[in-house]
């Protein structure tokens, strides 16, 4: 199993957990700047000597004095079941910093709501296409779909120009559904708008393809998940 592998891993390393107590700005980045890594905040994290750095590539563990750089999973092994500590802190972090987009959301709201979920869309996706026409099966299960753009192929891609039409036009449902259902729709992609944005929280999050849903207490599910299946994974 995927996880096993990385508890071997870190075991053969002789890793030991600890709490650490580095900050954002105590943490030397230079190294991390100079192949593209941004560091966005820091936090305690489960190896001696590394801090837990969200960025704007995702998450990794930062030695303490920026010269060395993991990226994969730490489990917490002690229980009846291994607990993926990385992903508990990275959900936390999405949890927090969806709070900042609510207003640059495109919301379809289920009449009897009993859940909200997040998704990373691109119009030129065909799982998020299928997931879009499937929209009434999420919203009769009491489902609210609040959808970020993801560009997968960059800004200037075809699906970024539309993404950012969409997000220009004064009704975003009608221009959303029209480049999703692949119909002509003329917009304005040069409007002042959230798209770039959302692009780069998605991958701070660690959002590499889409559609990518953040559940309500900031897992990650990737791909078009059935209404059915999806709600099974809100109820846990």
């Amino acid at each position: 199993m995927q996880y096993l592998t990385t508890l071997l891993a870190v075991s053969a390393i002789g890793f030991s957990l600890f709490s650490a107590s580095l900050s954002a700005d105590e943490l030397n980045t230079k190294h991390l700047n100079k192949i593209g890594i941004e560091v966005i905040s820091t936090e305690p994290g489960e190896i001696d000597g590394y801090v837990r750095a969200v960025t704007n590539q995702g998450m990794f563990y930062v030695s303490e004095d920026g010269k060395k750089l993991i990226s994969g999973n730490v489990f917490d092994i002690t229980n009846s079941a291994p607990e993926n500590l990385t992903e508990m802190g990275m959900a936390a972090v999405r949890k927090e910093m969806l709070m900042d987009y609510t207003d640059d959301m495109i919301v379809y709201t289920a009449d009897d709501e009993k859940y909200k979920v997040t998704v990373f869309t691109d119009t030129t996706c065909g799982y998020c296409q299928r997931l879009h026409e499937n929209l009434d099966s999420y919203l009769s299960a009491g489902i609210t779909i609040r959808y970020l753009a993801f560009p997968r192929g960059g800004l200037d891609s075809k699906g970024g120009q539309e993404l950012q039409a969409v997000w220009c036009a004064d009704d975003k449902k009608a221009a959303i559904s029209a480049f999703k259902d692949e119909e002509s729709y003329r917009g304005n992609s040069s409007c002042s708008n959230p798209v770039e944005k959302h692009y780069s929280l998605g991958k701070s999050f660690g959002v590499t393809g889409t559609p990518a849903i953040i559940l309500p207490d900031g897992r990650l599910i990737p791909g078009a998940v059935p209404a059915r299946r999806l709600l099974s994974e809100l109820r846990k």
